[in-house]
C-alpha cells in the first residue's frame, strides 16, 4: 500500500505541475546590510519649458525642453552627467541606494503609466531637420550600500551583490515607435558583473527589434552557455511593448529566472561571465542604435527577504511555505512529498508543525495556507473547459493524499 500511495502521490503533483502557473517573481528588497539599487525618477513631465536659457538673465528660470543644456562629466555643479543643467524640476539621481553613473542622449522625464512622477524616456529618434536626438541613448546605475559611495568609478565600480543570497532586478518599461522610425533598437537593458551578465536585446539584425516580416517588439536574451565569456540567444516568443521585467538570480544553483509581469519567460538560465554572478550594475539602451522610443521607471535590484529557515516562517513567511519563497503552493507539496514519513527533519524539510516528523498534519498546514498563484486568465481558461481552477485542484490533491494516508493507517491497524 505504501508503494501505491507514493505513486499516487507522485502522480497528483505531476498534474498539480501542470495545471499551476509558476508563482509569481521575487519582490527585490532594500535592506541596510546588502548593496542595491534604487532609481525612480521624479519630477513633473509637464514642465517642458522650451525657452532657452539666457546667460545674461540674473534670475533665469529652469530650462526642461529637449534641447536645453546638458551637463558635462564632472562640470554639473551637482548635476549627473548629461541632465539638463538649468532644469531643476527633474531628478535622474538614485534614492539612497546606487549611483546613476553614465547617461546619454537628449532624454527627457516623459508621462509614466507606472508612476505618478514620471520616467526616464527619450520619445523618438528623427528630430527637426533630421537631428536625432535620442540616437544610442543610455543610463548605467551602479549598486552600492546605503547611502555609500561606489568603489571605482561611477561607470565601471559599485558594490556587487552577494552570490551566497538571491538578489532581483526590476524595472517598469513601456516601449513604442514615434513617427519616422523604422527600427527598435539593439539593447533593452542588461545586467553585469565586472562584465555582462546578460542582455535583452533586438531580435531583427539591421531591423532591431522587428522581425524579417515586420513584426514589432520581438526581442532575444543573450545569456551564457556554462564556457565562460561564451554566449548564446534565446528567442522570446512573444511581443514586449509594456510592463515589469523582473531577473532572479537563485543562489541554490547559480542560475537565473527572467520574467515579465507574472509570466516566466525564461528559466534558469547562466550568465555569460559562467559562474560570475556579483551583479554591480544596470544599463538601460547604449550599444549602437539604442531604445531611442523606450521609457523606464522604477528601477530596484535588492536581495530576496527570506521567509523561513529551518526553524519556521519568520515574520515575512507564511505556515507552509518550505522553500522560503513567500507563497505555499505546489513546490511546497512536493517537499512534503519527497520527506512524507521522514523523521529528524526540520520546518524546510515539510514539518510545519515542528513536531519531528512529516505527516499528514503537515499537509493539512500547506492546504490551509494555499497560495493561488495563477493568474486570473488562467482561472478563467480552466473554468470555462470545466475543469477546476489550480487552487481547487491543489486541494483535491492535498485531499487524495490524505484520504490514502488513512486509508492505509486503518488497513495497518
Amino acid at each position: 500500500m505504501l508503494r501505491i500511495e507514493k505513486a499516487i502521490f507522485t502522480i497528483v503533483l505531476a498534474i498539480l505541475f501542470d495545471l499551476i502557473a509558476v508563482a509569481s517573481p521575487p519582490v527585490a528588497v532594500l535592506t541596510d546590510a546588502d548593496p542595491g539599487i534604487q532609481l525612480l525618477f521624479s519630477g513633473d513631465p509637464n514642465t517642458t519649458e522650451s525657452s532657452f536659457h539666457d546667460p545674461a538673465d540674473a534670475a533665469p528660470s529652469p530650462d526642461c525642453a529637449q534641447t536645453a543644456p546638458r551637463a558635462g562629466l564632472g562640470d554639473g555643479g551637482g548635476k549627473g552627467h548629461n541632465e539638463l543643467l538649468h532644469c531643476d524640476n527633474w531628478d535622474f539621481g538614485t534614492k539612497d541606494w546606487g549611483q546613476a553613473g553614465f547617461l546619454q542622449g537628449s532624454f527627457t522625464l516623459g508621462e509614466s503609466p507606472f508612476s505618478d512622477d514620471g520616467g526616464w524616456e527619450c520619445s523618438g529618434n528623427e528630430g527637426a531637420g533630421g537631428y536625432n536626438p535620442c540616437v544610442n541613448s543610455t543610463i548605467r546605475v551602479v549598486s552600492t550600500f546605503k547611502n555609500t559611495p561606489p568603489p571605482g568609478t561611477s561607470t565601471s565600480g559599485g558594490q556587487p551583490m552577494s552570490e551566497l543570497k538571491d538578489w532581483v532586478v526590476s524595472f517598469d518599461f513601456k516601449y513604442e515607435f514615434g513617427a519616422g522610425d523604422t527600427f527598435g533598437a539593439d539593447k533593452l537593458f542588461e545586467i553585469g558583473a565586472n562584465v555582462t551578465l546578460l542582455q535583452v536585446v533586438g531580435s531583427g539584425e539591421s531591423n532591431g527589434s522587428f522581425l524579417a516580416d515586420g513584426t514589432p517588439h520581438r526581442y532575444t536574451l543573450v545569456h551564457g552557455t556554462g564556457v565562460p565569456n561564451e554566449s548564446i540567444r534565446t528567442p522570446i516568443d512573444q511581443p514586449l511593448s509594456e510592463g515589469k521585467f523582473t531577473v532572479h538570480y537563485k543562489s541554490a544553483n547559480q542560475r537565473m529566472d527572467l520574467w515579465l509581469d507574472d509570466t516566466l519567460l525564461v528559466p534558469d538560465f547562466q550568465g555569460i561571465v559562467g559562474t560570475n554572478y556579483l551583479a554591480r550594475f544596470i544599463q538601460f539602451g547604449g550599444g549602437g542604435m539604442s531604445f531611442e522610443n523606450a521609457l523606464y521607471d522604477n528601477v530596484l535590484m535588492g536581495v530576496v527577504a527570506q521567509a523561513c529557515g529551518p526553524d519556521g516562517p519568520r515574520a515575512t513567511g507564511m505556515p507552509g511555505d518550505f522553500n522560503c519563497d513567500g507563497t505555499v503552493d505546489v513546490a511546497d507539496l512536493g517537499i512534503v512529498g519527497a520527506n512524507f514519513n521522514a523523521s529528524e527533519v526540520t520546518y524546510v524539510d515539510g514539518d510545519a508543525n515542528l513536531d519531528g516528523a512529516v505527516d499528514v498534519a503537515d499537509l493539512g498546514v500547506v492546504g490551509a495556507n494555499w497560495t493561488a498563484a495563477q493568474s486570473a486568465s488562467l482561472t478563467r481558461a480552466l473554468q470555462s473547459t470545466g475543469l477546476p481552477e489550480p487552487a481547487t485542484a491543489a486541494l483535491l490533491g492535498v485531499g487524495l493524499v490524505v484520504c490514502l494516508y488513512r486509508a492505509r493507517r486503518r488497513l495497518i491497524a
